[in-house]
């Protein structure tokens, strides 16, 4: 990513969670977390990999449904620009973490 000389960067908000939060509506629908979150920044999975450092194929597990470490779960909220604590709440019971 290049600048022009004085431009500062844009500082990024946190996506707050909750139940009006079109994930949650998403979610509510029927879709998987890990698509709802992916549909809702519109993430390619070979740039979620990167901003992450997860191995594509371990995405593709995840969003399957495969339990997700507590790592991996903060290195998605990151790049989601989203708390791991939402991210936890938006997951609920279908998917095990592991610390």
């Amino acid at each position: 990513m290049s600048r022009r000389k004085g431009e500062r960067p844009v500082a990024l908000e946190l996506d707050r969670y909750g139940e009006d939060h079109p994930v949650a509506q998403m979610i509510a629908d029927g879709d998987n977390w890990f698509q709802a979150w992916t549909a809702q920044t519109a993430t390619p999975l070979t740039t979620l990999a990167k901003r992450t450092g997860i191995p594509r194929k371990r995405l593709l597990t995840i969003e399957r449904g495969d339990r997700i470490s507590q790592a991996e779960l903060d290195a998605l909220a990151r790049a989601w620009c989203v708390s791991s604590g939402d991210l936890e709440r938006s997951i609920g019971e279908q998917v095990q973490i592991i610390p």
